[in-house]
């Protein structure tokens, strides 16, 4: 009887250590497995973050191209403005040095007109226009430095405004890219707290 119990615990004892041996097989197949889905997180988590970062990059590079752009086309702007402050410095020099000759033939002509004049009401009249003449080329003086000076100080006042503009851009660009690497930051944290719960896990 002792013999006939003594087989029966060894099958029973047999049995047991064939499930202990499947279950430890389970049970190393299960660790691996979940070696690799922590392997294949950490790559995916990598991959993000290297998509992330590379975004980041792209787009500031973006931004600094389009702030670079327009930096330089105000600077276009602005060397046009100085190249017609030029001009207009040119054609009021040309304004004060009017055709002598022509100038002298026309008031030639009307001196001439007051000379032979044979009443008083001729020499006033004739003076009158010669008065006109001085007067309108004075106004007309006037009216031409005024405009172009008001040309100018419109496309100053522009190009300060596109200026100021410019710099406000580029601080807000500054504080975009400093939130973007404090983002990056925060994700790096985040996933070294997920990998910490993997490890107690």
């Amino acid at each position: 009887f002792l013999l006939k119990e003594l087989d029966s615990l060894r099958a029973k004892n047999k049995k047991l250590q064939d499930k202990l041996a499947e279950k430890d097989k389970e049970l190393k197949t299960m660790k691996l497995d979940l070696e690799l889905q922590e392997q294949a997180t950490e790559a995916k988590i990598a991959e993000k973050i290297a998509a992330l970062v590379e975004e980041v990059y792209s787009a500031q590079r973006e931004r600094d191209e389009a702030v670079m752009a327009r930096l330089r086309l105000a600077n276009e702007e602005r060397d046009e403005a100085f190249l017609r402050v030029r001009r207009l410095e040119e054609s009021l020099k040309e304004l004060e040095n009017i055709n002598p000759e022509e100038n002298d033939m026309t008031l030639q002509e009307l001196l001439n007109r007051i000379n032979n004049a044979d009443t008083g009401i001729d020499i006033l009249k004739n003076g009158a226009i010669i008065l006109n003449r001085i007067h309108r080329t004075k106004e007309r003086k006037k009216k031409i430095i005024a405009e172009e000076m008001n040309a100018v100080i419109e496309q100053r006042d522009a190009a300060l405004s596109q200026c100021k503009r410019l710099e406000q851009e580029l601080h807000h660009l500054k504080e975009q890219n400093q939130t973007s690497a404090n983002n990056t930051r925060h994700l790096t944290a985040e996933n070294n707290q997920e990998r910490a719960l993997k490890v107690n896990l």
